[in-house]
């Protein structure tokens, strides 16, 4: 039966923890091979089988989770089979592969740039910030060998996924949005590579921009697609770990004509697909998709790292209700119960397949979330925590003090 390589029955405990979402239908989605790729309605459809992309982001989902909770099975279970999966799609390497069949064969030639940067996302990501020593070494091991793919991250979006992995891997206290670990072991040589790389990223990212944008489109490319907000993202990051000011001037400057696209008052409308937006055209509304919000919860988040602007976490909080309800449809796509995620708002309403991508993205973005509202909440407390004035101070008649006090 389709089912039997899909872990399934009770689980050994707990895996909805304060703060933390719910990882039950991350559980039933996850295979032999790693996260299945595809759904009919909520049941896992594992003639779709796995992915690269989809293994990127299930590690990124792990690292946050047991960075911010207790140890949880199907958060290290996601880990392990990403982290295996990555191992196997470099076999051969300089080729890396992205589709595997359900027997855990791979389908594809070669994977596209987009997934070699979401591969290095996640890497970066978890060298830096992973629980585990075993993680954290896999991926220092990988980092290693994969700079010969760096050349072929061509596209603004290939360089973005990477640009987010090398940042936190170059500082991951102020440019990852996870937790760093407290015990690091840095391979000098490849930080040295990833800060030089860094730089070279963004320099070109920002030099493309100044070349296309005008002032009325201040933009990489004459098209929004589809993850747009990652693009600001990772110039925001990138100026965090590397304290460079022009990489945040380009990238604030993108994050706000995206928002005045998408988000410019108490509701985000992302950018519809597959027909995009074109300079000059009509601005689709549908068909929604999950990462977009997901994206967007992390580029406000880079820019509040960035600014100390606490206005950049109620704009991350508004992204983020899109998910819950606060969207065109005034409907949550996300089940707060389960973790799971519907594929996106049509213009019939929502598409009700919950897959990998759409399910990791809700969960990415719940976890984003959790250090900078804890942030928050802790500088609360310490304003509310300052004493005020002593009474005996405090309740002095100036009118009663020395003349050559009050002047001085």
């Amino acid at each position: 039966m389709q089912e039997q390589s899909v872990i399934s029955g009770s689980l050994p405990f707990r895996t909805k923890q304060p703060l933390l979402p719910s990882l039950v239908h991350a559980h039933k989605l996850t295979g032999d091979h790693g996260i299945i790729q595809f759904t009919n309605g909520r049941k896992p459809d594992l003639e779709s089988g796995f992915c690269l992309d989809d293994n990127a982001r299930a590690l990124l989902v792990a690292v946050a989770y047991l960075r911010e909770g207790e140890a949880d099975p199907v958060a290290e279970r996601l880990g392990e089979l990403a982290l295996e999966f990555f191992s196997d799609a470099s076999a051969d390497a300089p080729c890396y592969h992205n589709v595997m069949d359900r027997s855990g064969t791979f389908t594809d030639e070669c994977a596209s740039p987009e997934s070699v940067g979401r591969l290095i996302w996640a890497l970066g990501v978890t060298a830096a910030c992973a629980p585990h020593d075993a993680w954290r070494a896999a991926a220092w091991e990988q980092l290693a060998t994969i700079s010969h793919a760096v050349g072929a991250l061509t596209t603004p979006h290939a360089r973005s996924y990477a640009m987010l992995g090398l940042a936190a891997l170059v500082d991951p206290a102020e440019a990852s949005p996870v937790r760093p670990s407290p015990s690091r072991t840095v391979d000098q040589h490849v930080l040295r590579w990833a800060r030089e790389t860094l730089y070279a990223m963004a320099a070109s990212m920002r030099f493309e921009f100044l070349r296309n944008a005008a002032p009325d489109w201040l933009w990489w490319e004459p098209v929004m697609a589809y993850d747009n907000a990652r693009l600001p993202e990772a110039m925001l990051r990138a100026a965090s770990a590397l304290r460079e000011p022009v990489f945040a001037e380009t990238g604030l400057a993108a994050l706000r004509f995206l928002r005045g696209i998408t988000q410019p008052g108490d509701r985000f409308v992302p950018i519809g697909a597959p027909g995009w937006y074109r300079r000059g055209e009509e601005r689709p509304v549908y068909d929604q998709q999950p990462l977009e919000a997901a994206a967007m919860v992390d580029a406000f988040l880079a820019a509040l790292r960035w600014t100390r602007d606490a206005r950049y976490l109620d704009d991350a909080h508004v992204a983020f209700e899109w998910f819950t309800g606060n969207n065109v449809a005034d409907v949550a796509l996300a089940d707060e119960d389960t973790g799971s995620c519907c594929d996106g708002i049509t213009p019939a309403g929502l598409n009700q397949n919950m897959g990998a991508e759409s399910t990791l993205a809700y969960l990415q973005a719940a976890l984003f979330l959790i250090p900078a509202d804890q942030a928050k909440a802790a500088r609360a407390e310490r304003s509310a925590n300052r004493k005020s004035p002593s009474a005996t101070i405090a309740s002095i008649d100036a009118a009663r003090l020395p003349a050559t006090i009050i002047d001085g």
